[in-house]
């Protein structure tokens, strides 16, 4: 994206201890700068305690920040709460389970994300027409067969399934962010994959600025037009554009090695 795009999210010297001032002290994240304009999807990737779900946590609003500044969309969130943020920021978990309500059907659990930010008749269980026909129409766009089973239990889909409806819920009103959190880190690889293609074009088709945390290096250079590695709670590598475009892993390993001054080291990067 070009810089003349409009930011959505800036986050701006931020910090974050554990354990501040005890011998336990875990200084997570050191003066983290980033911006993404609209429409950027960008991959964070890094080894286990790079500081990667402590970021997207800051951002999210669900781990308070110790010290500096997050704006999403020219607001200042920095203090305000998850449910505060909730009107702009969609996020999908790695646990398919976490994003819906498992007892309810496909198309009430569809529904109740249509009412995000809404409080009035939110617990009201009937589905319009209209909305059936919406859903409908958008799950049949995923390919997976679901728009015959709008009023089976969500429960009782496969965890491929279940998450591609959680990407549908996080995405039906559009938000200004969406937040990826290992989303398929939690499938076998053949669901994997189609997950991150289905992310990839309703990301694409809606233009979403998004937020992506994965293991997978292979992911992470595949999909989206920016690439961010974190050591240690610092950025060492941001790469984007055709520079990303003609990266492979072994390519990605050495720049994180001229970058960080070590060789990466995790196996569950490693061996994505």
């Amino acid at each position: 994206m070009t810089n003349m795009s409009k930011p959505v999210l800036e986050v701006k010297h931020l910090h974050q201890y554990f354990e501040k001032g005890t011998p336990n002290e875990n200084h997570a994240l050191k003066d983290i700068n980033l911006t993404l304009n609209q429409g950027d999807f960008v991959a964070i990737i890094g080894g286990n305690g790079a500081g990667k779900s402590t970021l997207l946590n800051s951002v999210a609003g669900s781990l308070p920040v110790n010290h500096g500044q997050v704006k999403i969309d020219g607001q200042d969130v920095t203090y305000q709460s998850v449910n505060k943020r909730a009107k702009l920021i969609s996020r999908v978990f790695q646990d398919p389970k976490q994003g819906t309500a498992t007892l309810l059907t496909v198309e009430e659990n569809l529904s109740l994300a249509l009412k995000r930010g809404s409080w009035r008749n939110f617990w009201s269980r009937g589905v319009k027409h209209n909305e059936r026909q919406m859903f409908r129409d958008k799950l049949a766009s995923l390919g997976l067969g679901l728009e015959d089973r709008l009023s089976a239990e969500i429960g009782l889909l496969s965890g491929g399934q279940r998450q591609a409806v959680t990407l549908l819920m996080a995405t039906i009103l559009q938000p200004s962010l969406l937040l990826l959190d290992e989303h398929t880190a939690a499938l076998d690889p053949q669901t994997s994959a189609t997950v991150m293609e289905l992310t990839d074009k309703i990301v694409q088709e809606q233009h979403l600025t998004t937020l992506m945390i994965t293991h997978n290096m292979a992911d992470a250079l595949k999909y989206g037009n920016r690439l961010v590695m974190l050591d240690h709670g610092r950025i060492v590598v941001d790469i984007q554009g055709d520079e990303k475009a003609g990266l492979t892993v072994p390519d990605l390993l050495e720049l994180f090695k001229q970058q960080s001054g070590t060789e990466l080291t995790d196996d569950a990067v490693l061996l994505s």
